[in-house]
């Protein structure tokens, strides 16, 4: 039977020492709910700075204070791959889990989250736009390669971050597998979740994401293209948006409605 899983995507903008999650007695068919949190940039951002780069910047301390809400709250730090791991072969996840995940691959996920998130002996997931990479604004390969033997889990988040529901059959399948592909090539690593671009998804997508290879795949909520109600949620896994003036209070009341919403997944 599988598990019944509740799961809560926040947007928000390793090393051998970083500790395995630790597992409990939950196994399928018992309940566990899953907070998930989504960032994009981290950086303390100059006067001129764009309306969407603010809506989607955390500053440094921002971020720091963030972490140590999740450390004080005495969450169990797990990655996108070992939920996966749950949702489709049965592993325990811990009692209290949570999900820190990065969109797009951006520069400063190397140099002002990696070290954070080390410091804190926290593991993330980081969706990767193949494409992009080592452009001056984003990771390169090696820092990707250096992040994943720190513990990271680099996931897919196709080739150029097109909406892929726009693109014809052949365009949106080349973003979907070459950009899993490039990852596996490159990091000797499984590329198992995808995240849509934008969210935007339909049946189709679904279909394509699954040939390609993935187990799941996630969204943004409120996005939903009218796909989000399915009866398998492996690949709409819902992701909610925090921008930038999120604080930890906006995280705490997320963790009540969490408990008061009881959406299964």
């Amino acid at each position: 039977m599988r598990p019944t899983i509740f799961v809560f995507v926040l947007f928000l903008a390793g090393c051998s020492s970083i500790p395995p999650a630790r597992t409990s007695d939950l196994s399928r068919g018992e309940t566990v709910r899953v907070l998930i949190l989504l960032y994009h940039h981290i950086q303390d951002l100059p006067g001129d700075a764009s309306d969407s780069l603010r809506r989607w910047t955390l500053t440094p301390a921002q971020f720091v204070e963030h972490m140590d809400w999740v450390a004080q709250q005495g969450f169990d730090v797990i990655t996108m791959a070992q939920m996966n791991e749950h949702l489709n072969h049965g592993a325990p996840l811990p009692a209290h889990p949570i999900i820190l995940t990065f969109d797009d691959g951006w520069k400063d996920n190397y140099t002002a989250v990696l070290p954070v998130l080390r410091k804190y002996r926290f593991s993330a997931t980081f969706f990767i736009t193949t494409e992009s990479v080592g452009h001056s604004a984003f990771v390169t390969w090696e820092e990707l390669k250096a992040m994943s033997e720190q513990g990271m889990d680099i996931q897919a988040h196709s080739v150029t971050h097109p909406h892929l529901t726009k693109l014809k059959d052949e365009a949106a399948r080349r973003e979907i597998e070459d950009s899993k592909k490039a990852i596996e090539s490159r990091l000797g690593t499984a590329v198992v979740v995808f995240a849509y671009p934008f969210g935007n998804y339909s049946e189709k997508i679904i279909s394509m994401v699954k040939d390609a290879g993935y187990e799941s795949a996630t969204i943004v909520s409120g996005n939903n293209l009218g796909y989000l109600y399915r009866a398998d949620r492996s690949y709409a896994l819902s992701r909610i948006a925090i921008e930038g003036g999120n604080t930890v209070g906006d995280l705490a009341q997320s963790v009540r409605e969490m408990k008061e919403n009881h959406v299964s997944y």
